[in-house]
């Protein structure tokens, strides 16, 4: 398999940006409105430069996109420092039964793994799971204590992946699902 993971750089951002926009309009169908996804408009500042996120991309060093000769972005994930300031509504709140559960327990460094996505030819070869491992590494580079991730009970892709690789659950509803991974 000719697919690394490289962090994020500015002259990724229409690609990373185009990936994530096709998920969600696939999984939230016609009322899909990507206005709501401001964080979107430069990924770089807003995640790197004004949260110290990792932000990580699947690069196909094989599938070259017809424009130039740069390598197609097939997949990328955040890694984001938690707490931090959510300018434009575009992440849930962490519940605060984990919060209470981390303090507790003495987690104190928290993360929030978030914007995982892989495009849609390239879904079943494993990148997902790629992108997740890379992501716990760099977490854990980073010593925090916890991760968090959210997702929708509907996505049940997500939700199996999450389980698979060792997330636990911290709190469900009937639409949302909060896992936890200890580091």
């Amino acid at each position: 398999m000719s697919v690394v993971i490289r962090n994020f750089q500015k002259s990724d951002q229409d690609q990373v940006r185009k990936i994530i926009l096709d998920g969600l309009a696939e999984r939230f169908g016609p009322e899909f409105d990507p206005s709501y996804n401001k964080d979107l408009d430069d990924i770089y500042g807003y995640y790197v430069d004004r949260h110290h996120a990792t932000v990580a991309v699947l690069e196909d060093q094989r599938q070259q996109l017809h424009d130039n000769e740069q390598p197609a972005i097939v997949g990328c994930g955040i890694l984001l420092p938690l707490p931090a300031e959510d300018v434009y509504g575009t992440w849930c709140a962490e519940p605060e039964s984990i919060k209470v559960d981390a303090n507790s327990a003495g987690l104190s460094k928290m993360c929030r793994m978030m914007r995982l996505s892989v495009s849609a030819d390239r879904r079943g070869q494993g990148l997902a799971k790629k992108m997740i491992r890379h992501l716990i590494e760099k977490a854990r580079e980073r010593q925090f204590d916890l991760i968090l991730v959210e997702t929708e009970v509907p996505w049940t892709s997500a939700v199996q992946i999450y389980k698979s690789e060792g997330f636990s659950v911290a709190e469900a509803d009937r639409e949302n699902i909060h896992y936890t991974y200890r580091l």
